[in-house]
């Protein structure tokens, strides 16, 4: 009898040390799952913010295209639907909100190059400035929820090769 239950324990401690070995791996493997969405959400945001920086900065002081306008505004599309998936990826408020400013200044920069005014917070130091510092706060904390470590730790541009973008010098496109 004392056999069978030494048997019955053994077996029972064998059962939950399996069980808490497959607990274990299912957590890491979920985090590792949540950290891989959360990096693909940023990366895709970033990488639709890139096109439309990118795309104003070659278009400096120029009047832009209507093909050109429309590349910016299917960018800037894009980057909403990035960052509506990076705020169901994300658990922290911080990310959110950070891509939410870097959202905000990408599309002051659209307007910008649309030839409109310039909201309120953007005329101190214009749109594509803020964009940039927007980013610079966005990757820090994209960084601290993935449990990089020196999340803050990341090359900032200096702000004379971020430059300016002159709208005023362009003929408004609805002119």
């Amino acid at each position: 009898m004392a056999a069978a239950i030494f048997a019955l324990a053994g077996t029972l401690l064998g059962v939950l040390g399996t069980l808490a070995v497959n607990l274990s791996q299912s957590r890491r493997e979920d985090v590792r799952a949540h950290r891989d969405g959360v990096r693909l959400a940023c990366a895709d945001f970033t990488a639709a913010i890139t096109r439309m920086r990118t795309l104003a900065m070659e278009l400096r002081n120029k009047h832009p295209s209507a093909e050109q306008m429309k590349l910016m505004h299917e960018a800037h599309r894009e980057a909403r639907v990035y960052y509506e998936r990076l705020r169901l990826t994300a658990t922290s408020l911080a990310v959110q909100r950070a891509g939410r400013y870097v959202l905000r200044y990408a599309y002051g920069l659209l307007r910008q190059m649309e030839g409109k005014s310039l909201r309120e917070d953007e005329k101190i130091a214009g749109p594509l400035k803020l964009l940039h510092d927007s980013l610079m706060t966005l990757y820090a904390e994209t960084r601290r929820e993935l449990g990089i470590p020196g999340a803050d730790d990341i090359y900032r541009e200096p702000d004379e090769w971020v430059g300016e973008i002159y709208p005023d010098t362009w003929t408004s496109p609805t002119a």
